[in-house]
């Protein structure tokens, strides 16, 4: 009776903590798919929410890798929203491990200015403290979407 007492006390407690596992992992995915989502909506101060005050980007750009902390985040963000009509992300794949999340995400999106629409794939890398991105890697296709937009010059 003891022993059945005592494996079903080990079975409630993997089960215990495997569903804190699963809801810190549901909780860090949902962390991603609001940032993107922000993004989408070009929604600053919802990017601001999900950020730690000390946020630090590193974003590789047509140009290099850019470092961005909160207000250029915001700068780039409202360019973003100013450029492009409409934008819509798809989270495809999240990993989560130690306070790191690692993103695929899909971007599609219409230019104002040229009206054609194009599609890229990136990956992002989160750190997490708290629950808040304190720092972000991340790698776009923008040449292939400037391609695609037909914005890209020659030369």
């Amino acid at each position: 009776m003891m022993r059945a007492l005592r494996a079903l006390a080990v079975v409630a407690a993997v089960g215990a903590l495997a569903a804190i596992v699963s809801r810190r992992r549901r909780d860090a995915g949902e962390v991603v798919q609001r940032y993107f989502e922000a993004w989408a909506h070009g929604d600053s101060d919802a990017i601001g929410d999900l950020l730690t005050d000390d946020y630090c980007g590193h974003v590789h750009t047509l140009v290099g890798t850019e470092t961005r902390h909160l207000e250029e985040l915001a700068a780039v963000l409202r360019g973003h929203r100013d450029a492009f009509e409409w934008t819509e992300f798809d989270v495809r794949d999240v990993v989560a491990a130690d306070g790191r999340l690692a993103a695929r995400v899909a971007m599609r999106t219409r230019h104002r200015e040229t009206g054609r629409e194009g599609e890229i794939e990136g990956l992002a890398i989160f750190s997490l403290e708290d629950g808040r991105i304190a720092e972000e890697w991340s790698s776009w296709d923008y040449l292939g979407l400037a391609d695609q937009l037909g914005i890209r010059s020659a030369g």
